[in-house]
């Protein structure tokens, strides 16, 4: 043996020695690594982690020896594996931030999975027979190809080419390739996100799923590029070989390559030996390193009574107005509790969904924008450039395996966060529909060229959508403005609709915000901000640890108020965006949750019950309606002179407000309908004369004068008569649709009642 053989097996005995004291490190008088050791009887288990910080001082290339006294450790403590011959390794926790000379290779990066490929086993160490001479070689290493022996070890074999693998007595390991990518908040504005593949073996396999933010801890390392080796190159023929004179075959002048070397390039790979992931929304906090006066700043602003105003104005500086908006997206940001029932096996998100829906330039974009620099986890995109494949997943071909792996997209990357999507209206129908599951379930279900699986998308969606011919129509309701289907939105928590009004307060304000913003002065922002966004940002992660539980009196009241809404939608009286389900209650519980976490609050109270029922009610409740105009009426006036007083038309209030024409248009038609029905379908319907006198009636007690009665008189007929001409009225006016209508026979005036029995 030489020399350097000799003293490369003293060193590792020494090194192993070393370690195996090391191993035994006590903390508190109590072996700090026997429990870990412990964990390592399961079978699916053989790695023990240990603490970078103890394990400094000692040499940095010990990885083997210190595999070897790991084994050895483990052996001593716990009997059962002493004869089970498995190998364990070892990786490396609490990877402080040391600088490059005290780290040598071994770094940490923390990065996003956007590819992972399938776990296989790889050959480690290779025990390999000599085909000629028998010979058994052990423990041929193996880097990242399928390496044989250069020689045999026998002297007087001499074998190079011909040897057998005994699988059985050789080391395998579980790996799996993943591909990370940088994380979009720490890339310069404008960048291309770099990829890197991370290599896992062992425990770490199956830790890092598409989507997941890790942290990995391994050194970078280059291998060889063996797909190229695979690469199919020129097409091979066999013809008649070239024959001379003497007929004898004559060779070609060939070259290295008909020789079969090619050139082998090589390509930068992250040995990872350690797998942090950091999907926990807990793990949010750990991230800021909250120190103690962060705490305190913490639990100063949880006793501020303006939180809520507070934040809101701090959060969105540069954007003036709609406040609801904010309120409701600083909820998101905040979230409900999800919640999983171990009885019915069924899963309720705790995410809120918000949609914003309004004219151009009413800054829906920067409220993406801000949501977008503001949260640690947020993709955005733009729908029209975004397809279902890279809103959801994508099932592609690995180029060295050649082999189906998922990769992941907007909304995997969104895990546990924000995804923002402008110009949502643009989207396909198609690719709307792919987003159905992961709005509700959370989870993307992808059945494609062999793969089938279920990921998380556990993820709050804030969209932005342009109405219907570029302006909003006041006079129809939002699902008749926005051209998306039932199903996307009954799945949007909040609705907001954002109109572009011609006001000269809010204007002045407007453009004085903006002309100030462009001069550069950002004195008067900086006044109106109270909290600094990083301490917004600590308290929000602070805020989602808690996990309020609903009170007996919130539930009566989200009950009571649930009906309220139910009741108002089946009314004819009042008019909703759409009809009221149980979705609507589910947005109110979760709405409560994310009230009762921004106050740090442990349970649900009918004050953030009330709270959040009134962003709910503002939000997608009730739509805005044009006052009527009964002017154009005048001249359908079709009463006889004798019936109908002349009064000033002065005195005629020109435009009635939508809620108040709806009121007297059901009584009106309500009376027609008992009416009709008590007089058993004979030609005894009421006359005009007899509806109108009929309503005065039951207003007499309200006005003091004749004047206001003939007044009201004269408008009970126009809106008859709007209601005679409006036959065809639009069907988002009634639930169950009731119209007059007039035959102009001169010798019979009748009112017949017609149901339209349509749906909304």
């Amino acid at each position: 043996m030489s020399v350097r053989g000799f003293s490369t097996i003293f060193w590792k005995r020494n090194c192993n020695s070393h370690l195996t004291i090391f191993l035994r490190f006590k903390e508190n008088d109590v072996l700090k690594y026997v429990e870990a050791a412990n964990g390592l009887k399961q079978l699916e288990k053989n790695t023990l982690s240990v603490t970078f910080t103890d394990i400094i001082p000692y040499f940095k290339r010990l990885y083997p020896a210190l595999c070897s006294a790991t084994k050895n450790f483990v052996n001593d403590h716990v009997p059962d594996t002493q004869n089970s011959g498995r190998d364990f390794y070892v990786s490396f926790t609490d990877v402080p931030n040391l600088t490059a000379s005290q780290l040598g290779r071994l770094i940490k990066v923390r990065a996003q999975v956007v590819r992972a490929h399938p776990i296989h086993p790889e050959l480690l160490m290779g025990t390999f027979r000599c085909s000629e001479c028998k010979i058994v070689i052990r423990n041929v290493e193996q880097p990242f190809k399928y390496t044989q022996p250069t020689v045999c070890f026998n002297p007087q074999c001499g074998n190079r080419l011909k040897f057998e693998l005994l699988t059985n007595e050789s080391k395998f390991v579980d790996f799996q390739k993943v591909r990370v990518q940088e994380t979009q908040s720490e890339l310069p504005r404008g960048s291309i996100p770099r990829n890197l593949e991370v290599i896992l073996r062992a425990d770490t396999v199956d830790l890092a799923q598409p989507g997941d933010r890790c942290e990995f801890i391994g050194t970078l390392i280059v291998i060889p590029d063996v797909g190229q080796l695979a690469t199919p190159g020129d097409r091979s023929l066999e013809g008649k070989p070239l024959r001379g004179r003497d007929n004898q075959e004559v060779g070609g002048v060939t070259g290295l390559k008909a020789l079969g070397v090619r050139e082998l390039s090589y390509r930068t790979a992250f040995l990872a030996c350690t797998v942090i992931p950091s999907n926990g929304r807990v793990s949010l906090i750990y991230n800021f390193g909250l120190t103690p006066s962060e705490l305190d700043t913490i639990c100063q602003m949880s006793q501020d009574r303006k939180l809520l105003t507070n934040m809101c104005r701090s959060l969105f500086p540069t954007i003036h107005g709609a406040d609801e908006v904010k309120k409701g997206i600083l909820l998101m940001l905040c979230g409900g509790v999800p919640k999983v029932s171990t009885i019915k096996k069924t899963h309720l998100r705790g995410d809120l969904n918000v949609c914003l829906v309004g004219d151009p330039s009413t800054a829906k974009s920067q409220f993406l924008k801000h949501v977008e620099r503001f949260s640690p986890r947020a993709v955005y995109t733009s729908g029209k450039a975004s397809s279902a494949a890279g809103l959801t997943a994508a099932v592609v071909r690995d180029e060295e395996s050649f082999e189906f792996v998922i990769e992941a997209g907007a909304l995997m990357l969104a895990d546990n966060g924000v995804c923002c999507i402008d110009e949502f209206d643009k989207m396909d129908l198609k690719d709307q529909v792919a987003i159905h599951e992961a709005m509700e379930q959370q989870t993307i279900s992808i059945t494609k060229a062999g793969v089938k699986a279920t990921l998380n998308a556990r993820t709050s969606i804030l969209a932005a959508a342009n109405p219907i011919g570029g302006r909003y129509d006041r006079s129809k309701s939002l699902r008749h403005n926005i051209g998306l289907s039932a199903p996307i939105i009954s799945r949007f928590d909040l609705f907001f609709v954002l109109i572009d009004e011609c006001n000269d307060i809010v204007d002045y304000a407007i453009a004085r915000s903006i002309v100030d913003l462009h001069m550069g002065r950002h004195g008067a922002e900086d006044t109106h901000t109270i909290y600094s966004v990083d301490n917004i940002r600590r308290y929000i992660a602070f805020a989602r640890c808690f996990k309020p539980k609903i009170s007996g009196e919130a539930m009566e009241c989200m009950v009571e108020e649930y009906k309220k809404m139910r009741q108002r939608d089946a009314s004819s009286g009042t008019k909703s965006a759409w009809r009221i389900t149980v979705r609507q209650l589910e947005s109110l519980v979760r709405l409560s949750e994310a009230t009762a976490r921004l106050h740090c609050a442990d349970t649900v109270t009918q004050a953030h019950v009330r709270e959040a029922f009134a962003l709910l009610n503002k939000s997608i409740i009730r739509v805005e309606q044009p006052d009527i105009n009964l002017e154009e009426e005048d001249q359908h006036q079709l009463t006889d002179a004798s019936e109908t007083p002349v009064i000033d038309q002065v005195l005629i209030e020109k435009n009635l407000t939508y809620d108040e024409y709806r009121r007297i248009a059901s009584l009106l038609i309500l009376r027609a309908r008992n009416w009709y029905s008590e007089s058993d379908q004979t030609p005894g319907a009421p006359k005009r004369s007899e509806l109108v006198n009929w309503y005065l009636e039951e207003v007499v007690d309200e006005f003091e004068t004749e004047a206001q009665l003939a007044e009201v008189k004269l408008l009970v007929e126009r809106i008859i008569d709007r209601l005679i001409k409006k036959v065809s009225l639009s069907p988002h006016y009634f639930s169950l649709h009731l119209a007059f209508v007039y035959f102009s026979n001169p010798g019979l005036e009748v009112f017949m009642v017609v149901l339209l029995k349509r749906t909304m």
